[in-house]
């Protein structure tokens, strides 16, 4: 999650933006923007840096009491480190413009290095799985897209049965959790079944279930039969409770005739349904979050791997 003034500063800017960064082109040089743990951080990459550019960068940091850099083949690394108060996103503004003009007047007319091969030539900045923005050549952006395809299969687990069956399976202490509310709190039972979902989502990627449309499909039944499960459950479980209180020997045939009463059946059936709307807001609202760790995923290899 970016730090909203980092956001602003991408948009005045007109960054392209990330889950994780603003980044792109200023004039002749290019710029990444992130926060961390009690950090931000600036990349700017030049078409060329000396040691008399590296003083001029030193001297710059050294008036913002910056500490904190690395250096790169064509750039730098400025970190903005943040002890008890963020450091002021104007000030990142002015040294970050303040770099831009000056390279921009010293090397007029050069290009930018392509992040991956070096090459100065028809370069543009790609965003990158919506990971990272890479300033690249066109042969290195389609060198990854293919790269990027093939991993899909490397990283990405396609076993949909075992994922379903982990579902099921993770889902079983939310019974549990259902029967305790149910004989506590009667109808307010139907906010387990978000417990369902949580848990159906974590058995699908422990069991190695493809996180995909079908996936969440499958998520989604394997929610909506423990539901039923639990909460036929439940009802067994208070049925027992209050005949026992009665003195009344229960037995299974008595618990079937009891589910076919019309009473019993209209009040099943209401849980029931309240309980999957419940979980259908809730696996919907985590249906977007899924297929973007899918994505993240598939491309993160990518990522870590380019060089600098």
């Amino acid at each position: 999650m970016l730090w909203p003034g980092i956001k602003k500063l991408g948009r005045e800017l007109s960054l392209l933006r990330t889950d994780t960064e603003v980044a792109g082109k200023l004039k002749n040089c290019f710029v990444k923007l992130y926060d961390g743990t009690h950090i931000k951080v600036l990349e700017l990459y030049a078409p060329e840096i000396d040691d008399s550019d590296k003083e001029y960068i030193l001297e710059k940091l050294k008036l913002n009491k910056v500490k904190k850099y690395e250096w790169y083949a064509h750039g730098v690394k400025v970190v903005f480190v943040e002890y008890v108060m963020p450091y002021s996103i104007n000030k990142i503004r002015g040294i970050l413009l303040d770099f831009v003009d000056y390279f921009s007047v010293k090397y007029p007319g050069k290009g930018l290095h392509c992040q991956r091969c070096d090459n100065v030539t028809d370069l543009e900045a790609y965003n990158i799985d919506n990971i990272a923005v890479l300033n690249l050549c066109d042969d290195c952006f389609k060198t990854i897209e293919k790269e990027n395809a093939d991993l899909i299969y490397e990283v990405t687990p396609t076993n949909y049965f075992a994922g379903f069956i982990g579902a099921l399976l993770f889902s079983v202490p939310g019974i549990l959790v259902t029967i305790d509310l149910f004989v506590f709190l009667e109808k307010l039972a139907a906010i387990s079944s978000v417990i369902y979902v949580f848990l159906g989502i974590l058995g699908y990627k422990k069991f190695k279930g493809k996180i995909s449309q079908t996936g969440v499909v499958l998520i989604f039944l394997s929610t909506l039969i423990m539901i039923g499960v639990g909460i036929i459950a439940s009802f067994s479980v208070v049925l027992f409770k209050e005949l026992k209180a009665m003195n009344v020997e229960m037995n299974i045939e008595m618990l079937i005739l009891f589910f076919q009463l019309p009473e019993i059946q209209q009040e099943l059936m209401k849980n029931i349904f309240i309980s999957y709307g419940i979980s259908a807001l809730y696996l919907f609202s985590q249906f977007f979050q899924l297929m973007k760790q899918w994505k993240r995923d598939k491309s993160i290899k990518i990522v870590n791997e380019r060089s600098i």
